[in-house]
């Protein structure tokens, strides 16, 4: 049986590392990659090529819209060649899409593991973006060696991409944490969301250089935080530093909003998940 949670203590809240770091959060931590793991090899088990699916789905997209735009609109990509440009793009790019459509759904699809066992919610849907992480690590080496094969000088500045992709993924959690909670009270968010990503990728330089779009919509691009990330990305890959500065603050802005926003919702919205499941 499960013993019952004291109440919280009375008097001055804790100092914030030790909110962040409590006792036994680290079991929570273990969870979090335990459900990653079962996460992925869930997906991949009785598949055909198991896992082989990480390397072929982007391999296979970023041919065809290479196709499509490349060869049919002439898309312009400048001194890259368009596939690698493209391939870039969508690397990064489904780390976010992935993250967040498996995340939607973490809650809803793991109802049989909430009724049974207590520990935090936000788990469920952190755990469905790390371990989109493997995905994107199988991406990534085909986007190297796509680089070596079409010889596209890669900048040293490349070692600093960390400094942009836990931003993105604080990011994701952010979003993936608001789609998580409102699917559990309306079941056709995953639908909308699907959607929206895809509304959204269009108009996220992913497919075309920004450069490529009006002066007054590449100001607008500031708004577009995954914008903001796939452009700095590309930029520490082939340019060796970042083109536009002033993403750098809109890229933080836009993270710490997103994350403390989607967390808050959820947290509002978790004590209904026991009553609407």
């Amino acid at each position: 049986m499960t013993a019952a949670r004291p109440d919280a203590p009375a008097g001055p809240r804790p100092a914030l590392w030790r909110r962040l770091v409590r006792p036994g959060s680290r079991r929570w931590v273990e969870l979090i990659r335990n459900l990653a793991v079962r996460d992925v090899e869930t997906r991949y088990k009785h598949s055909l090529l198991g896992l082989y699916w990480a390397l072929i789905n982007p391999l296979v997209m970023a041919l065809i819209y290479s196709f499509v735009f490349g060869t049919i609109f002439h898309a312009n990509s400048g001194t890259i060649p368009y596939v690698v440009f493209l391939l870039t793009g969508l690397t990064f790019w489904n780390l976010f899409n992935n993250g967040v459509m498996s995340a939607t759904v973490s809650i809803t699809g793991n109802a049989q593991l909430l009724a049974k066992l207590y520990f935090p919610r936000v788990v469920l849907p952190t755990a469905a973006v790390l371990a989109r992480l493997i995905d994107f690590g199988f991406s990534f080496v085909i986007l190297l060696v796509f680089i070596a094969v079409y010889r596209v000088p890669l900048h040293w500045s490349f070692l600093f991409l960390p400094l942009v992709l836990v931003p993105q993924i604080l990011f994701t959690l952010g979003v993936s944490f608001l789609t998580a909670a409102l699917n559990v009270l309306y079941r056709d968010m995953n639908q909308l969301i699907g959607l929206f990503l895809m509304l959204w990728m269009y108009l996220t330089p992913v497919m075309y250089p920004a450069t490529n779009l009006p002066t007054d919509f590449q100001a607008v691009m500031l708004l577009n935080p995954m914008g903001n990330f796939v452009e700095m990305e590309r930029d520490l890959l082939f340019l060796g530093h970042i083109g536009h500065p002033s993403y750098v603050w809109t890229m933080l802005v836009w993270t710490v909003f997103v994350y403390a926003l989607g967390l808050r919702v959820f947290k509002r919205i978790e004590p209904l998940f026991a009553e609407v499941m």
